[in-house]
C-alpha cells in the first residue's frame, strides 16, 4: 500500500518540500483506509488531477474535500490551517459533492438536461471546482464495478447526460474520454466489448503509435526550420462507436482512429507542411479535404489528410494556423457546439467557458489558474422547484418572479416562499442552485406594492406586466376605490393637505377624479409617478431627478486647517469641530463623532479615543471628509433648498444611524438637527431630523429607499415652503 510520501510524490511532483501540501496528504491518508461505503477517496481524485497539472491550491483543496473528513475538519479549521483560498475551494467542492438534484430519473426532457448543465456551471464560483467535480466522477466510475447494477446504470447515465458534456465544453479531453468510455461500458457492456475487440490495438498501443508519428513529424519540421506546435491522441471507444453509427460503416472503414493536429503561423506554412507530409508518406486521396480553400458553412478552416504509416495503419493529420484553431475552438465553428448539435448557451456563460478553455489549452504554468479569475459569469440564474425541475430566471429575480414564471395564477396567489427549506421575504434575491417552494393562498390577488420599483418585489419586467394586467382587468369601482386609498395614503405620508386635484388631472391627462383614481388603481400611474407629481406641486421648479452631487472632496497634499475644513458627508451645514486629542489636519483620514449638544467632533481614524469606543458609542460615528470652505461650498449654496422635517420609526440596532446617514449622503440631503428617542421596553427608536432638501430631490424615491433600510418601520416627511438660510 502507498505511504504518505509516495502519495505526496505522485500528486506534488512539481512542489517538493511543501509543508502544507504534505500536511494535506497526511490528513487525507488518515481517512483513506476507513470503510465508508461508496465514498470516493480524495487521494484518488487528486492523483487524477495531478496528471492535468492543476495548481497546488486546487490539489490541496481536493485532498481536504474527502467526505470522511467533514465531521472532523470544519471550514473554520481548514481556514486557520490552510488559508482562505483553499478553504473557499473546499466549500465549493463540498457543495457540488452534496448536490444530488441532478439525478437522471428527475430530468424530464432535453431542455431540463441543458438547464441542469448550465446550472451546475453557474453554481461554481471558481471553474477549478467544476474540474475537481469531474475528476470525482471519473474516480467514481472507476470503482463503480463494485456497486449494484441499478446504481451502476444510474451513475453512468447521469455521467453521459450531464458530466461528459460539461468536460467537453471545458475542453478537458483527458477527463471527457474516460467519462464517456466508462459510462458507455456500464450502460452497454456488450457493445463496448464488441467495439473494443474490433480495435487492432489497445489504447496504450494506439497512443504509443501516435507518439512515433509525432516524433517523425517533429524531425521533419525542425529540419525544414518551420515553427510549429503538434498534438495528437487516439479516438476512444465511445467516439468510435458513435462515428460507426453516424456513418453506418464498419470500424475498418474509419480512418481517424488515430489523429494528429499541426499548428503553424501562416496559410503558406499550412501548404508547405502538407507538401512535406505527402512527400514522405502515402495518403488516401478520397479522405483529403482542403477547408482552407473551401471553408465549411460555419467558417471552419483546416486541411485534413489521411496518411498511411508503418504497419499500414492510417493516421488523420489536420493542419491549420493558430488563428484557425482559435476560431474552430472558441468561435462560431466551436467543435463542442458541433458535437452537441449547436445548442445555444447563455452568452455570458459561453464567453467565460471560452476563456477557461483557452487557459487550459495554452497554460504551461499550473499556478496560473490560481492567479487568474476563473469565475463563470452568467446572465441567468437557475432555480429549482420542489420536484427539482429547473427554472431559468434573469439575474436579480425574486421568489415572486419565480412564482410568476411557473404560472401567472400562482404569482397572483403568492404570499410567501421557502428558499432551501427556510421561509424568506419575497424580496430576497435568488441565486443559482436555490430550491424554491411558493406559499400561496387558495384564492388571492396581487399587492399594489409589488409594482413599486423601490420596494424590489419584482426584478423581471414580465412579472410586472402580469401584475399590471391583473389590475387592469378588475372592475371599475374597485379600482377607483383602491386608487383613492393610495392617493390619500401618499398625501398623508408627504404631509400634504388640500392639493388641487385638477393639477394632477391635467398632469396625467385624466378627464375626471374617478378616471384619475381608476388609473392609479390599475397601476397605469404608479406610486413613484404620483409622489413626483405631489412633490412638483410643493415645489414647481423640481426636476424630479436624482439630486446634485455633493461638494467636491479634496485629495491632495497636507495643508493647514485654515485652507480647508471638515464637513459631514451629505450635510455640509452641520456644525463640526476639530478634536483637541488628535488635532486632525487636512489630508488626515478622519471620522466624525456625533456629540450630545455640541455638533460633530472630527477625529483621526486611528485616534486612541475612537479606537477605544464601546459598541454603544460606535453607533454615533458618521462619515466625514475634507473640503475647502471658500470655493467648494459656493456651488452648493447656489441651489435654493427647502427645510423639512423627516420622521423615522424603527427598531434599534447597531449601525442604524450610520445606514440612515448613508442614504442621506446618497441623496445629498443636509442634516441640521437630529433628535433620537429610544424606548428601552420594546426596542423601538424614533428619529426627528431637521433637514434641507434641494429642489431637484425626488422625495418619494428617497423615502422608499429609507424604508428599505433594515429595521425601519415607517417614514414620513413634512416639506416646508420656506427657503432655508445658509
Amino acid at each position: 500500500m502507498d505511504s504518505v510520501q509516495s502519495v505526496y510524490a505522485k500528486i506534488f511532483s512539481t512542489h517538493p518540500q511543501d509543508a502544507l501540501a504534505l500536511k494535506a496528504c497526511e490528513i487525507a491518508f488518515e481517512v483513506s483506509h476507513k470503510p465508508y461505503e461508496r465514498f470516493v477517496k480524495s487521494i484518488d481524485v487528486a492523483i487524477i488531477l495531478a496528471d492535468l497539472k492543476l495548481d497546488r491550491d486546487t490539489l490541496i483543496a481536493t485532498l481536504l474535500s474527502d467526505m470522511a473528513l467533514e465531521p472532523h475538519y470544519s471550514i473554520d479549521d481548514l481556514n486557520s490551517q490552510f488559508g482562505n483560498n483553499i478553504a473557499e475551494l473546499v466549500i465549493g467542492i463540498r457543495r457540488l459533492n452534496h448536490f444530488k438534484d441532478f439525478q437522471s430519473n428527475r430530468i424530464s426532457n432535453e431542455t431540463q438536461t441543458e438547464r441542469m448543465r448550465q446550472m451546475l456551471l453557474a453554481m461554481v464560483s471558481d471553474i477549478r471546482i467544476m474540474i475537481v467535480k469531474l475528476a470525482y466522477r471519473v474516480a467514481r466510475l472507476r470503482s463503480l464495478k463494485h456497486e449494484p447494477e441499478e446504481v451502476r446504470h444510474q451513475v453512468a447515465y447521469e455521467t453521459q447526460l450531464i458530466f461528459a458534456p460539461l468536460a467537453n465544453r471545458l475542453g478537458i479531453a483527458q477527463l471527457k474520454w474516460e467519462l464517456e468510455d466508462l459510462s458507455f461500458r456500464y450502460l452497454e457492456p456488450d457493445t463496448y466489448q464488441d467495439v473494443a475487440r474490433q480495435l487492432d490495438a489497445n489504447r496504450k498501443g494506439r497512443e504509443a503509435y501516435i507518439e512515433k508519428v509525432i516524433h517523425g513529424l517533429k524531425e521533419m519540421m525542425q529540419a525544414n526550420h518551420i515553427d510549429f506546435h503538434i498534438s495528437g491522441r487516439p479516438k476512444h471507444i465511445y467516439s468510435i462507436w458513435k462515428k460507426m453509427n453516424r456513418k453506418k460503416v464498419p470500424i475498418d472503414e474509419l480512418y481517424d482512429l488515430r489523429a494528429v493536429r499541426i499548428y503553424v503561423d501562416t496559410v503558406q506554412q499550412c501548404y508547405e507542411v502538407l507538401g512535406l507530409i505527402h512527400s514522405r508518406w502515402s495518403y488516401i486521396r478520397e479522405e483529403f479535404d482542403d477547408y482552407i480553400a473551401s471553408p465549411k458553412e460555419n467558417g471552419y478552416q483546416s486541411i485534413h489528410t489521411v496518411i498511411v504509416g508503418t504497419e499500414d495503419k492510417p493516421v488523420e493529420v489536420q493542419i491549420r494556423t493558430y488563428e484557425m484553431h482559435h476560431h474552430a475552438e472558441f468561435g462560431v465553428a466551436a467543435h463542442w457546439r458541433y458535437k452537441e448539435d449547436g445548442k445555444k448557451l447563455d452568452p455570458s456563460l459561453e464567453n467565460s467557458i471560452n476563456l477557461v478553455r483557452q487557459m487550459l489549452e495554452y497554460n504551461d504554468n499550473p499556478d496560473l489558474l490560481n492567479e487568474i479569475s476563473t469565475e463563470l459569469l452568467s446572465e441567468h440564474i437557475y432555480v429549482m422547484t420542489p420536484n427539482s425541475d429547473i427554472v431559468t430566471l434573469s439575474q436579480g429575480a425574486t421568489p415572486l418572479d419565480f412564482a410568476y414564471q411557473i404560472h401567472t395564477e400562482l404569482g397572483h396567489r403568492c404570499r410567501g416562499a421557502k428558499i432551501n427549506g427556510k421561509i424568506m421575504p419575497l424580496t430576497t434575491p435568488l441565486k443559482t442552485g436555490d430550491k424554491v417552494e411558493i406559499l400561496a393562498v387558495k384564492s388571492g390577488s396581487p399587492n399594489r406594492n409589488w409594482l413599486n420599483p423601490n420596494l424590489k418585489y419584482l426584478g423581471n419586467s414580465r412579472s410586472r406586466t402580469k401584475v399590471r394586467h391583473w389590475f387592469n382587468q378588475q372592475n371599475k369601482e374597485s379600482n377607483i376605490e383602491a386608487g383613492e386609498t393610495l392617493f390619500n395614503k401618499e398625501s398623508k405620508r408627504l404631509h400634504v393637505k388640500d392639493i388641487p386635484l385638477q393639477l394632477l388631472l391635467e398632469r396625467f391627462k385624466c378627464d375626471s377624479d374617478k378616471a384619475f383614481y381608476e388609473a392609479l388603481g390599475k397601476g397605469k400611474i404608479n406610486e413613484r409617478q404620483l409622489t413626483d407629481a405631489i412633490q412638483n406641486w410643493i415645489n414647481p421648479r423640481s426636476k424630479l431627478t436624482k439630486p446634485l452631487s455633493a461638494p467636491p472632496q479634496i485629495a491632495g497634499e497636507r495643508s493647514s486647517a485654515a485652507d480647508g475644513t471638515p464637513f459631514v458627508v451629505g450635510s455640509p451645514q452641520l456644525k463640526t469641530q476639530l478634536a483637541p486629542c488628535c488635532e486632525p489636519a487636512l489630508g488626515d483620514e478622519i471620522v466624525g463623532y456625533v456629540t450630545r449638544g455640541r455638533g460633530v467632533t472630527i477625529h483621526k481614524q486611528d485616534c486612541a479615543n475612537i479606537l477605544n469606543l464601546t459598541d454603544e458609542e460606535q453607533r454615533r460615528l458618521i462619515e466625514v471628509a475634507w473640503t475647502q470652505r471658500f470655493d467648494n461650498k459656493k456651488d452648493f449654496s447656489e441651489a435654493e433648498a427647502y427645510e423639512a422635517t423627516l420622521n423615522l420609526l424603527a427598531f434599534d440596532r447597531k449601525g442604524l444611524l450610520r445606514d440612515v446617514m448613508t442614504v442621506l449622503t446618497e441623496w445629498d440631503i443636509n442634516l441640521n438637527h437630529c433628535d433620537t428617542n429610544t424606548n428601552k421596553s420594546d426596542g423601538s427608536v424614533s428619529m426627528i431630523m431637521e433637514i434641507e432638501v434641494l429642489p431637484n430631490s425626488n422625495i418619494g424615491a428617497f423615502l422608499d429607499q429609507l424604508e428599505q433600510v433594515k429595521n425601519i418601520v415607517s417614514t414620513s416627511i413634512n416639506l416646508n415652503q420656506k427657503t432655508a438660510t445658509h
